[in-house]
C-alpha cells in the first residue's frame, strides 16, 4: 500500500471520530435539540432525550428480596427541587430503591445535566425514600437530607445529611455527608422528613416519619400506640446547634411501629403563631394532629377538634401538605 492510500485509509477511520466530537462539543447536551411542539393542553410532556433526565427507579426481584420477604418492596423513591448551585434555577434530586441517588443541574429551558458523582451525593444505593432540601446550617446554600428504608441492617438504613460546600470550578455544587456528626443518621424505616422551628429558637428542628417492616396483621388487637419503637416509630429531633437530640417522648410524640407513616406537614394550623404538625398514618392507626403547646411539647388532638377542622383533614391516610402563604381561614392540610 502506497503512502497516499495509507493517508486515505487513516482519514476514513478518523473521520467518524472527528464528526462525533464536533457534533457533541457540549458533552452534557441531550440528544434532542428542540423541544416538542406545544399543543392546546395545559402541560406538554418533555422526553428525556430533550431534558437530559434519564432517571428510572427500576426494581430487580430475587429469591431473597421481593415483596414477600420485604413488605415495602415497592415503596421508595423521592423528589427534591431547589437551587443547589446559586444560579436561580431549580435543580433536581431523585432517590431510588436500588440504584442510589441522582442529582441533575438545571441548565435552563427544562434541560438538565447529571452531576451526581461530581457533587458527591450518590448515597447508599439501597431504598432511598423522601428527600428534603433545606439550608440547615444557615450559610445561604441548600443542603440535602435523604431518608432510607429497605430490608437492610441498621447502618445501611441510616439517613444521610449532605452539607453544601459551594460550587467547584465547573459550577457543580459539592457536598459532604454529616448526618452522624449532627445526630440525625436515623436508622428507622424512613418515609419522609420535615424541618421546622417548633420551639421558635431560630434554628430548624426535624420530624422524621418512619414506617414499619412488619405486616399490619401481625400486631393483633392490643393498642400499643404508647410503646416506642426505634425502627418504625416517628421521631422529633431538637436542634441544639449543629447537633440534634431526640426529644420525641418528652415532647409528646407517639413513636410506635403501628403508625406506618405516609406523610407529614408542618404549619400553624390554629393561627397562634406556632407551628403544628399533621401526620398521616396507614392501616388501622388513625392520623395524628399535634398542636404546639408553645413550651417544647405537643398535644395530639385529632379526636377533640371541631367538625370544621375535621372536614379540612378528612382525607386521612393520604400524603399531606400545608401551604406557606397566609389565608383568612383555617390552614388546609391535604
Amino acid at each position: 500500500m502506497n503512502k497516499v492510500a495509507c493517508l486515505r485509509l487513516l482519514f476514513l477511520l478518523c473521520a467518524p471520530c472527528v464528526i462525533t466530537a464536533c457534533s457533541g462539543s457540549d458533552r452534557f447536551a441531550p440528544a434532542l435539540r428542540d423541544a416538542p411542539p406545544v399543543d392546546g393542553r395545559l402541560f406538554t410532556a418533555l422526553p428525556s432525550s430533550y431534558t437530559g433526565v434519564d432517571f428510572e427507579n427500576r426494581l430487580t426481584e430475587t429469591r431473597e428480596l421481593n415483596v414477600f420477604t420485604y413488605r415495602n418492596f415497592y415503596n421508595g423513591g423521592g423528589v427534591g427541587l431547589g437551587d443547589l448551585n446559586g444560579d436561580s434555577l431549580p435543580d433536581l434530586v431523585l432517590t431510588s430503591n436500588q440504584n442510589g441517588n441522582r442529582l441533575y443541574l438545571n441548565r435552563g429551558d427544562f434541560r438538565f445535566r447529571e452531576a451526581t458523582e461530581e457533587a458527591g451525593v450518590s448515597g447508599h444505593g439501597v431504598w432511598g425514600t423522601g428527600v428534603t432540601l433545606v439550608d440547615l446550617n444557615a450559610d445561604g446554600r441548600l443542603d440535602i437530607y435523604v431518608g432510607y428504608a429497605g430490608n437492610e441492617a441498621g447502618a445501611r438504613r441510616a439517613n444521610e445529611l449532605y452539607l453544601n460546600q459551594g460550587v467547584n470550578d465547573d459550577g457543580v455544587p459539592t457536598f459532604v455527608e454529616r448526618a452522624a456528626e449532627w445526630g440525625i443518621a436515623d436508622e428507622g424505616y424512613t418515609t419522609h422528613s420535615v424541618f421546622f422551628d417548633y420551639d421558635r429558637d431560630g434554628d430548624l428542628d426535624l420530624y422524621v416519619l418512619n414506617n414499619s417492616f412488619r405486616p399490619a396483621s401481625s400486631f393483633g388487637m392490643r393498642n400499643i400506640r404508647h410503646e416506642r419503637n426505634a425502627d418504625g416509630g416517628h421521631k422529633l429531633y431538637r436542634n441544639e446547634g449543629r447537633r440534634f437530640v431526640d426529644v420525641s417522648e418528652r415532647a409528646g410524640i407517639f413513636g410506635s411501629e403501628i403508625g406506618f407513616g405516609l406523610g407529614v406537614a408542618a404549619a400553624d394550623l390554629n393561627r397562634d403563631g406556632w407551628p403544628d404538625l399533621y401526620v398521616s398514618n396507614d392501616f388501622f392507626e388513625r392520623d395524628y394532629l399535634y398542636l404546639n403547646n408553645r413550651d417544647g411539647t405537643f398535644r395530639e388532638v385529632l379526636d377533640q377538634q371541631s367538625e370544621e377542622l375535621r372536614r379540612v383533614i378528612e382525607e386521612a391516610g393520604a400524603p399531606c401538605w400545608a401551604p406557606d402563604e397566609p389565608s383568612d381561614g383555617p390552614c388546609p392540610v391535604n
